[in-house]
Order: structure tokens, then C-alpha cells, then sequence
């Protein structure tokens, strides 16, 4: 029995680690780092490009001028990637918080250069410290300038009067400066720590004496950071960086007729540990072609051993996933501490040359274990030894992979006498497959950025359709509805523009601008004399974002009441405290709050005690399915509902004489809706008003 109680209770145990692990990925700190330095990759690439042309210049027997450009343009790439991984990693922070994003990366990129600049009087500790600072500055600046960014204090530009860029750039001056002075704070109190200044990690990681536990810590180390989705190379740049140096040393030796004296450097690595990237995954891809059976993990091998032959194996990592993967951290963790053992073992025992030709990680295998060396044939076979070792290691843990997937490719649901059944390659790849995410999410892109450039050429304005009171037949409301016309002067339906700004993440600033449009539109009106109340349409997002929410008030301010907005079921289920903080800040200024299209969401009758709205618009398939008995039944109790709660009451999409006539309400109710008019251009509304004030007019007369 505690043999099944103890077989029962590992899925459990093993469910909560899945579900803390992805926790974990989803964090805003790790994705900001795993998706900023992925952004690096390109650079790196380039990088490494000029310096294999550099050997390969060397080795032709070219111009010393020629290899010497090369390397010195991998080497001036190379030192800007600290600066551009704190750029890249603040520019994803500040999409979490909703702070400007240019701004923001160009400020983390200065930070940087701050603090190389404290530094510069002590190059071990820069060596070391640089990229670290560079990753860990935005993790916490950002923040704390999002935080500033909230204060209204810290504010230079306000109000219309300037541009949106404009502002976003001017209110990001004082938090910036404020980070900045802090961050300079901390690093002049780190300088005064002895152990930091003269720290020389870097050389201890390159020196003889401490090759084997140098070579397992830094090996281990990458690996962890990786499993984590850190870019190892990057986080550990400073390191890899001297290990390079020490090739140039061993060529130096060579040079000088003496044996070559650091077993430990950046040629080791590329030839003989990192076979195929992080993990030496070069392994697990040819293992998992020769010992797994699902044609899921195969396509997934299949797709990554080209690059893997380029020893960049993110197609792995992303894809299987390696990252945070608990089912191969083992054997990502052992078979490159193993390969670096046994390399250093070999060359120390002079049966493989040390590196002492300069080659990027990335460098071709075979082609780098046997230029770093020199030429040497034994390098070619001990990396293809390492490779099959690594096979026979990683093998096992595919296998009970594959294993797994086949067992649970069924699962029989006794209660409803039925069986689920999906392969697992299918619902592990193909069904989430990330290729082919990349692809939809490309088309998807591209897609959007071509209905984007079509309406970025459209005119856009408002119409606003009258709401009239059912008592009094007089017309005294509107709501604003955004029109577009293409360059042509051909109208288009809101639902051609509307859902591709929604996929562009483009509605918060739609909102803001019909706001200020139909502010404009009732200053107009009262400049001629004339006054009507507008309602417009906000998004969730809007309420949502604390800078456009403070515009959005900012601008029904201007209004004194006279434009009041409509907010969506759907927008009601995000975040209720900072929905209610919006909707009470839009009350201040002496807006009004409806809930618009009333009945169609999620759980309607529960927003209304969350929120304090001051009236409901009810949607107009409520109206057409009046004409059914049970229709009747549920409209008439959503009149007598909102009456009971003493909330005012539009009823859209009233079209016909029937329609309108079945609406009895003991309270004033408006009706909005082709019955009465379409949505006509602003300049038309006055002359509609005063027609119906006629009309009742006459109509009283008549009595």
C-alpha cells in the first residue's frame, strides 16, 4: 500500500514542479533577460563571423593588416554587447510596465556606460562586473522608474500642449536621473569593498593550477544559467573572454619554442565542451535520431542538427524544451562537466594540441577542433569521441522521454466511460510546435503591419446617434462612434480597422484620441450656443494603464461633465480594484460611467455592486428577441431590475415602430437607434435636436 500511496504521489509532487517552473519562465525578470539577450544573437553571430575570418585570413597567409581589421572589429563588437544587453532587457522591461520604450532602453544602455566609466580605474573589476551590471540594473531601475513614472511630481510635460513623444520623453527625465544618481550611489559604495576592486575571477578561471575545478565551475555554471533561459555566453562574457586570451598566450608560447601552458581556454570549450551549444547538445541530437522512437522528437532533432553543426542549439532549448526542463538537467549538466574533464585530460597528457588559433564558439565542428589545435588529427577524433559519449549519456533520459509520451498517448475517463487520445509528440510538438508558432506569429505579424500601413492612410472622425427619451420624446444624449474613410473617400465599417488597432495593441490610444474628438466636438457646440451630452467607448486597457488613464481624465476634464464614457463587460474582468480607482477618478471630474452592450459578458449582475456605474446600455439583441414570448420575459425583467437599482436605462438597437412601442419603463429610458436616426457627422446633431424639440412641441399643442 505505501509502495501505490508513494507511486500515487509523485505526479502530484512532479505536477507542482512543472507548475512552479512555469511560474517561474512566465516571470517578468526572466523572460526580460531570456527574450532581451536572445536579441543579441545577431550581433554575436556577426561577431564571430570577422573573427573566423581572422583565422582563416591567418592561416592563408594574408596580410597581417587583414586578420588584425578582423579581430579588431569582433573585438569592438564585443564591447558594446554589455551596454546592448542592458538596453535590450530594459526595452523588454518596460513593456511589462507600461513606461515609454525607446526612452527606457536608451537610459539602461547609459547606465551601463556609467557604470564602465566608475570602473575604468580598475579593469578586474569591470572585467567582471560590467555585464552583470548590465543584466541586473534594469531588473531594477525599470521598476523603480515606472514607480517615479507614476508620481505626478516627477511630470515635466503636461496636458496637450506638446506631443505624446514628446512627453513620454520629457517625464522620463526626472526618474531617469533619480535611477541614475542611485545607481552611481551604489557603485561608488561597492568600490570601497577591497575584494571587489581587486577581483581577478576572470584569471583564476584561465590559470594552471586551478584548471580542473576552473573548467567544471564555469562548464556547470553556463549550464545552470541556461537551464534557467539565461544566455550563458553573455552572462558569463567577462570569463570567456580571458579564456579566449589565453589562446593568443598558448600561440605566443608556440611562437617562443616552449609548450603551450593554459590547457583551459575559449578553444577548449568551443572544440571540445559546448559541441552543438550549451549542454554539448549536439549529443542529444544525434541520440535522440538513433535511440527515440517518437517521429515528433525526431522532426524536432532533425530540424536543430544543422545549426547544432554551428554549436547553437536554441531550436533545443525553446523547442524540447531543455529549458527549465527537469527531465534532462541531469545529463545537460554532466556531459559537458565530463567533456571538459576529458579534454583537459588529453591535452594535458599531450595527446590532443592545445588551442592556440583564436575561433569563435561558433566555428564549424570538426573544422574547429582542428584549426584551433593547429591541425592536429587526434582533435578531430577526441571530439568525435566526446560526441558519442555524450549519446550514450543523454540516451536514457530520450528514451524514458519517449517512453512516456507512448504510455500516456491514452487515457481512459472511467466516470465518463470514455478515452482520451492524442500522441505526444502531437500535443508536446506539433499542436504547440514553436516553428510553427514562429511561423503563424510571423504571418500573423506581417499581417497586421500591412491592414496597420492601409489604415495609417485613413481619415478618421466621429458620428454621434442620438439617444431620445421614451417620456418626453426629446433627444438628449449621443454616443460617439469612430468612422474612417480610406484615401479614396470610401467609407469603412468599423469592424475592417477596429480589430486589426486591437491586434497592433493600438486601442488605448484609439480611446484617448475619440476622447479628445468628441471634446473638441462639444467645445464646438458651445461655442454656437449649443449643448448635448456624448458618451463614448473605452477599452479595459485604457483603465488599466495608469498613464492613459491619467490622460484620459485629464481630457473628460476639459468636458465638466458634458462627455461621459461606456465601458464593456469584457474590459470589467481584468483588474476590478484599478477599474473601480479609474471609474471613481473619471467620476471626480464629473464624468459619467455606463456599462455598455449590458447582459452579453461575463456574470452581469455581479459588476453591478463591484462598480459604481450610473447607468446600463442594454444590447440590442435583447431588443430583437422581444418579439418571443420568453424574450418578453427576460427584457421586462431587465427594465424592472435596473429601475430597482435606480440606474438609468439605454436600450440600443430600437428599429422599428413594434420595438419601440413594447419598451414601458416606470422611469425615463433612452432609446438609441435606427428608429430614430442613424449615426450622422457632428454638424447635423443640432439641427436633429431642435427637429424633435419642434415636434413635442407641436405634439403638446395638439393636446
Amino acid at each position: 500500500m505505501g509502495h501505490e500511496t508513494s507511486r500515487a504521489g509523485f505526479p502530484t509532487v512532479q505536477l507542482f514542479l512543472t507548475q512552479r517552473l512555469a511560474a517561474l519562465a512566465g516571470a517578468d525578470s526572466m523572460r526580460a533577460i531570456r527574450e532581451g539577450l536572445l536579441w543579441l544573437v545577431p550581433c554575436l553571430l556577426v561577431s564571430a563571423a570577422f573573427l573566423v575570418l581572422s583565422a582563416l585570413a591567418q592561416l592563408a597567409g594574408l596580410p597581417e593588416g587583414v586578420s588584425r581589421t578582423l579581430a579588431g572589429l569582433h573585438a569592438q563588437i564585443s564591447g558594446i554587447l554589455p551596454p546592448l544587453a542592458a538596453a535590450s532587457i530594459g526595452y523588454m522591461l518596460s513593456i511589462r510596465h507600461r513606461l515609454p520604450r525607446l526612452p527606457v532602453a536608451f537610459l539602461c544602455f547609459a547606465y551601463v556606460e556609467i557604470a564602465a566609466y566608475l570602473l575604468n580605474d580598475h579593469p578586474r573589476a569591470a572585467a567582471t562586473l560590467v555585464l552583470f551590471i548590465a543584466i541586473a540594473s534594469p531588473l531594477i531601475n525599470v521598476p523603480l522608474m515606472a514607480r517615479l513614472h507614476r508620481q505626478r511630481w516627477t511630470h515635466i510635460a503636461r496636458g496637450d500642449f506638446v506631443g505624446e513623444n514628446v512627453q513620454d520623453a520629457m517625464n522620463l527625465v526626472i526618474p531617469g536621473a533619480i535611477t541614475a544618481l542611485l545607481l552611481i550611489a551604489v557603485l561608488m559604495a561597492l568600490l570601497q569593498v577591497p575584494a571587489l576592486t581587486l577581483a581577478e575571477l576572470p584569471l583564476a578561471l584561465a590559470a594552471t593550477e586551478n584548471t580542473y575545478r576552473s573548467g567544471v565551475l564555469l562548464t556547470a555554471t553556463n549550464s545552470v544559467l541556461w537551464f534557467f533561459g539565461i544566455h550563458g555566453y553573455h552572462a558569463l562574457l567577462p570569463f570567456f573572454q580571458m579564456l579566449d586570451q589565453a589562446v593568443a598566450w598558448n600561440a605566443t608560447d608556440l611562437a617562443a619554442g616552449l609548450v603551450p601552458r593554459h590547457a583551459l581556454n575559449g578553444g577548449l570549450l568551443g572544440s571540445f565542451v559546448f559541441i552543438g551549444g550549451a549542454g554539448a547538445t549536439l549529443s542529444l541530437t544525434l541520440a535522440t535520431l538513433l535511440f527515440c522512437k517518437g517521429r515528433g522528437l525526431r522532426l524536432l532533432a532533425l530540424a536543430s542538427l544543422p545549426i547544432a553543426l554551428l554549436n547553437v542549439n536554441e531550436i533545443l532549448l525553446f523547442g524540447l524544451p531543455l529549458i527549465l526542463n527537469l527531465r534532462l538537467l541531469v545529463p545537460f549538466l554532466l556531459v559537458p562537466v565530463v567533456n571538459v574533464v576529458l579534454a583537459l585530460a588529453a591535452v594535458q597528457a599531450g595527446w590532443v594540441a592545445a588551442a592556440s588559433v583564436g575561433l569563435p564558439l561558433t566555428a564549424p565542428v570538426l573544422f574547429n577542433a582542428y584549426v584551433s589545435t593547429g591541425g592536429d588529427v587526434a582533435a578531430v577524433v577526441l571530439q568525435a569521441l566526446l560526441v558519442g559519449l555524450g549519446m550514450l549519456i543523454y540516451a536514457p533520459y530520450i528514451r524514458a522521454i519517449d517512453r512516456m509520451g507512448q504510455e500516456s498517448a491514452s487515457i481512459h475517463v472511467r466516470a465518463l466511460d470514455t478515452t482520451f487520445t492524442r500522441l505526444h509528440e502531437e500535443a508536446s510538438l506539433f499542436a504547440n510546435d514553436p516553428v510553427v508558432r514562429a511561423h503563424q506569429a510571423r504571418a500573423l505579424h506581417e499581417t497586421t503591419l500591412a491592414h496597420i500601413r492601409d489604415i495609417g492612410e485613413y481619415e478618421f472622425h466621429l458620428e454621434f446617434q442620438p439617444q431620445v427619451s421614451r417620456w418626453s420624446g426629446l433627444c438628449t444624449g449621443c454616443e460617439a462612434l469612430l468612422r474612417a474613410t480610406n484615401p479614396q473617400g470610401v467609407a469603412r465599417p468599423p469592424g475592417t480597422f477596429l480589430r486589426w488597432l486591437a491586434e497592433a495593441d493600438l486601442m488605448r490610444d484609439v480611446d484617448l484620441w475619440v476622447a479628445s474628438a468628441a471634446v473638441r466636438q462639444h467645445q464646438h457646440w458651445r461655442a454656437a450656443g449649443f449643448t448635448l451630452p456624448i458618451s463614448i467607448n473605452v477599452t479595459g486597457g485604457t483603465l488599466t494603464s495608469p498613464s492613459h488613464c491619467e490622460r484620459l481624465v485629464q481630457v473628460l476634464a476639459q468636458a465638466h461633465g458634458q462627455v461621459g464614457v461606456e465601458i464593456t463587460e469584457e474590459a470589467l474582468v481584468g483588474d476590478v480594484p484599478t477599474i473601480r480607482q479609474a471609474i471613481e477618478r473619471i467620476h471626480a471630474v464629473g464624468a459619467k460611467v455606463a456599462i455598455d452592450d449590458f447582459g452579453t459578458g461575463y456574470s452581469s449582475m455581479s459588476y453591478l455592486h463591484q462598480f459604481d456605474v450610473d447607468a446600463i446600455k442594454i444590447d440590442r439583441s435583447f431588443v430583437v428577441a422581444r418579439h418571443e414570448p420568453k424574450g418578453a420575459l427576460v427584457m421586462d425583467g431587465l427594465l424592472r431590475f435596473c429601475e430597482a437599482l435606480n440606474l438609468g436605462i439605454v436600450v440600443e438597437g430600437v428599429e422599428t415602430e413594434a420595438q419601440y412601442q413594447a419598451l414601458q419603463s416606470s422611469t425615463e429610458l433612452m432609446v438609441q437607434g435606427w428608429y430614430f436616426s442613424k449615426a450622422l457627422p457632428g454638424d447635423a446633431v443640432p439641427a436633429f435636436v431642435h427637429a424633435r424639440q419642434r415636434r413635442q412641441a407641436e405634439v403638446i399643442a395638439q393636446y
